[in-house]
């Protein structure tokens, strides 16, 4: 299994192969958007390759692909569906390009650990002390190539927020706070347990998980579930059916 440096030095090989034109996923160039290297003219790359490259080395590093990431093919729709969408130079901006690379690098390193969204990670080099400039140039260089990707960001954190029994309404408002529509996630609501039904039983099993310690059962019960992004109708039920089954236990 790879250690965290050999993951690193193969994402970095990767990303300067895509954009030195040389992707090791494809024997043609393709067309696709450009993060091209500024010593040469720009070339044709491929945004899914740099993706690919590093699920494949976090599922080696982890021993499985990440939430949400069955197949490869599946986890970048989002990004093929941009491939002729231009990038812009990943030199230009007013923080010059040594400072735009290290932003880029701040970005490979954060992403190596986890998914990320683009929104946060401008708010993180900013708070780094990265000039507004150089952040986005960095940021829409790693949107570019697949290395960020704001849909499969989505995905993962639905998955994850679901499996943690957060309520529909929270984990939307929580991707809406980070400028992105929960639409973007597929099969969203259908395939997902996020009916009326199944939310009030994910929110019964939260309850039980985690019960509310107060002498109104119900209203205690209501304000952690709307606490934990359920919407009133769901919360109200849940509440209710559980403050029931527990009238006689002491607080």
């Amino acid at each position: 299994m790879a250690d965290a440096s050999e993951v690193k030095a193969r994402l970095r090989a990767q990303i300067a192969a895509i954009e030195s034109g040389r992707s090791a996923f494809a024997e043609e160039p393709r067309e696709a958007a450009g993060c091209s290297d500024p010593s040469e003219e720009p070339r044709s790359v491929d945004p899914v390759a740099v993706a690919a490259a590093r699920l494949e080395e976090l599922a080696e590093r982890k021993g499985s692909v990440p939430a949400g990431a069955t197949a490869l093919d599946g986890v970048f729709e989002a990004a093929r569906s941009r491939q002729h969408a231009a990038a812009p130079d990943p030199v230009e901006g007013g923080g010059g390009p040594g400072e735009s690379e290290r932003a880029f690098r701040k970005i490979e390193r954060l992403a190596l650990a986890r998914e990320q969204a683009s929104a946060s990670l401008r708010e993180r080099l900013a708070r780094d002390g990265f000039s507004e400039s150089a952040a986005s140039a960095a940021v829409d260089r790693a949107l570019a190539c697949g290395l960020v990707d704001d849909a499969r960001y989505a995905e993962v954190l639905v998955r994850s927020r679901v499996s943690q029994g957060r309520g529909a309404q929270g984990i939307a408002a929580e991707l809406d706070g980070l400028g992105i529509d929960i639409a973007v996630v597929p099969g969203w609501p259908d395939e997902f347990p996020v009916d009326h039904d199944s939310e009030v039983d994910r929110a019964l099993a939260l309850l039980e998980r985690k019960p509310p310690r107060a002498k109104n059962k119900r209203d205690a019960a209501y304000r952690r579930l709307a606490q934990k992004g359920f919407g009133a109708s769901v919360s109200s039920t849940a509440a209710r059916l559980w403050a029931e089954a527990h009238a006689d236990e002491p607080f």
